[in-house]
């Protein structure tokens, strides 16, 4: 009788030992995901931070900074459905009956997904480096509008073509040297923001009549003329720096794997900068043209 008992009685302790090593490798398993997904999650999460920092300091503009977020909320939506089937598995786990029952048709295939996934984070990481390189190195390049443009004037001549060239040289010059430290593709973002001083207009002239048009009304206002002004003095800047780049990527060996996009912005009579409280109405510094610019990954 005894052997009878110990022969139906042994299989179920086979089948329950079986289970709780199967449910203590998964624990171990999914202590070691849940370590991975922490560290994942505290470097995107610092890029934001670093984002924000660097806003404050003028460093990046808004639009750079929403591009980074914009970026990062990707990553984090992905971090999102691996966290979702970490949560199922502990769920699981709680459950000796259930886990056994759902061990092969979703135990398993959860946990190789989850593995999939931390495997690929050496990808993931030359993304995240890549970020961050970008706004460790963050800031603008500021340019004298008095270098290129006559006064009321929004073209460059021709008799400054090689002068703007040199100057935004530097600019597209490190955009290419940083795409081909981290050859991995991507799209740069220029951002060129022009300002204006707050000097009046005369109501009579070419130029009266070009910014007023484009705004669609003879009724306006200074600032609203200046912002126009700023406006166009931003594309002027665009439409070289676009060329320069066209120049630049044309010599041998710098072959990129970027994108490149131009956002040109008009502030008008904005102060550049609120760190200088002793601006005047007709000031020089308040007639020049901020460009920032950040690489991130496809």
């Amino acid at each position: 009788m005894k052997f009878v008992l110990i022969c139906i009685a042994l299989p179920f302790l086979i089948i329950s030992c079986c289970v709780e090593g199967k449910m203590e490798a998964t624990r171990k398993a999914l202590d070691e995901i849940k370590q991975q997904q922490e560290i994942e999650n505290s470097r995107i999460i610092g890029v934001s931070t670093v984002a924000g920092h660097k806003r404050t300091e003028g460093k990046i503009d808004s639009v750079i900074e929403n591009r980074i977020f914009r970026k990062v909320n990707q990553y984090l939506t992905g971090m999102g459905m691996s966290k979702s089937n970490v949560v199922l598995l502990d769920t699981l786990l709680t459950s000796r009956k259930e886990f056994r029952k759902k061990y092969k048709t979703l135990v398993l295939p959860l946990l190789d997904s989850l593995r999939s996934h931390n495997d690929r984070y050496a990808e993931r990481a030359k993304l995240y480096m890549m970020i961050e390189d970008g706004l460790d190195i963050a800031n603008y390049q500021l340019f004298d509008l008095a270098a290129f443009f006559a006064s009321g004037k929004y073209e460059i001549p021709a008799d400054k073509a090689k002068l703007a060239s040199a100057s935004f040289s530097p600019i597209i010059d490190s955009v290419i040297g940083f795409s081909k430290r981290h050859n991995i593709k991507g799209t740069a973002s220029l951002v060129v923001l022009g300002f204006a001083d707050g000097t009046g207009f005369s109501n009579e002239g070419p130029l009266f009549d070009t910014l007023t048009s484009l705004i669609g009304s003879r009724d306006v206002s200074k600032e609203q003329l200046n912002k126009k002004l700023s406006e166009l003095r931003a594309q002027e800047l665009i439409k070289h720096l676009a060329q320069e780049f066209i120049n630049k990527a044309t010599i041998p060996g710098n072959a990129q794997k970027i994108d490149v996009e131009y956002i040109g912005q008009g502030k008008g009579e904005a102060l550049p900068f609120t760190s200088i409280s002793d601006y005047l109405v007709d000031d020089s510094r308040r007639r020049i043209v901020l460009c920032y610019w950040i690489v991130l990954p496809d």
